[in-house]
């Protein structure tokens, strides 16, 4: 109960590309921090972004985000989800708030499922799913097995022709560019 209870009380507001009010937008907020504490930088995101999250209690430990310019809150959110992505730690958009877990929990339940590239930015979990037309996904597995990140998966689906791809966006991006590249007919 007093987990759960304290897993509620650490919330605070992240979106994705939050709204900040114009005068922030126009001047940047300061956004650097030097290993300090996961939570006092989520704490510090929240208040000026002015939206809420979740934090999962086991998120521990200290980041560094380095710019000596002020960011909009749109790209300190980046420079955040990032920071915490190095450290196996993810942001899910729930609803108006976000969760942030471990990549592995975050993974397991609370990813979106696509069959279109998201942006590249913010770092994120996701899964995609890929439509070969032409080459066999059998084939396909076999020679890219070693692309998913070690926080990634690939998951072949025979019936479909389809790859089913859990990684970060970043890596579905390479994963998608590879693919592009060697789902093309066969020369004759």
């Amino acid at each position: 109960m007093i987990r759960s209870t304290a897993f509620l009380l650490a919330t605070a507001l992240l979106a994705t590309h939050p709204a900040g009010a114009a005068s922030d937008s126009d001047k940047g907020i300061k956004f650097n921090f030097e290993n300090a504490e996961i939570t006092s930088v989520l704490t510090t995101y929240s208040n000026v972004s002015g939206q809420k999250f979740v934090i999962d209690p086991s998120v521990r430990g200290k980041i560094s985000i380095l710019s000596k310019k002020n960011v909009s809150i749109a790209e300190a959110f980046d420079l955040l989800s990032t920071a915490l992505a190095l450290n196996q730690f993810a942001i899910s958009e729930q609803g108006d708030t976000m969760v942030v877990a471990s990549t592995r929990n975050i993974q397991r339940s609370l990813i979106p499922v696509l069959r279109e590239l998201p942006p590249l930015k913010p770092e994120r979990m996701v899964t995609m799913v890929f439509q070969l037309k032409n080459a066999s996904v059998e084939e396909i597995n076999k020679t890219l097995r070693i692309l998913p990140s070690k926080d990634g998966e690939m998951t072949p689906y025979a019936a479909g022709n389809q790859l089913i791809v859990n990684d970060w966006v970043s890596n579905i991006h390479k994963i998608a560019k590879v693919l592009a590249e060697i789902d093309q007919p066969k020369s004759k």
